[in-house]
């Protein structure tokens, strides 16, 4: 290892050292449970958890005090059975807690994200995984038929790794 000019504190591998690492025996992609889990294997598999679903007019409290009960990190809003928003604990900290507000009184449809990007429990955990990498996501609605039937976070797909590729 060779100390990195630009930075006195950080450290760098020099091609030499990465040189002298060729002779791991790294399973290939190819070989690797975690790469058939994650290209492979559906959302079906995750047996995702149903999903707290409320309506656009329920207020924030009624959501977050239900997230808490079950300890879920988000809830799926409906209009007339259609998914129109998602509700997370990140539009909570970011968009509902300005100032001294009365939870009580603010409406779901005011601070949820609109039209948030589903999938269907045939898609991959690699889709799933691309979608939240893109859209800076922690949760993702699943659909059937453009209604919600459940939902997947990372915590559930590292769940899942772990249980699956890592402990075979």
């Amino acid at each position: 290892m060779a100390n990195n000019p630009g930075n006195s504190s950080a450290w760098y591998y020099s091609e030499e050292d990465l040189k002298s690492l060729e002779y791991l025996d790294l399973p290939s992609p190819e070989k690797s449970r975690l790469h058939e889990i994650i290209l492979k294997d559906p959302l079906s598999q995750l047996n995702a958890v149903k999903p707290i679903v409320l309506k656009k007019s329920d207020s924030v409290l009624k959501a977050v005090t239900l997230m808490r009960k079950f300890r879920y990190g988000s809830v799926l809003v409906i209009d007339d059975g259609e998914l129109v928003g998602i509700f997370t604990e990140k539009d909570l900290l970011v968009k509902a807690t300005d100032g001294d507000v009365d939870l009580s009184r603010v409406k779901l449809k005011d601070v949820m994200t609109s039209n948030p990007q589903g999938l269907e429990e045939d898609d991959s955990i690699a889709h799933a995984l691309n979608l939240m990498s893109v859209g800076g996501y922690r949760h993702v609605p699943i659909l059937e038929g453009g209604k919600p039937v459940g939902f997947v976070s990372i915590r559930g797909i590292l769940r899942y790794i772990t249980e699956n590729a890592l402990s075979a």
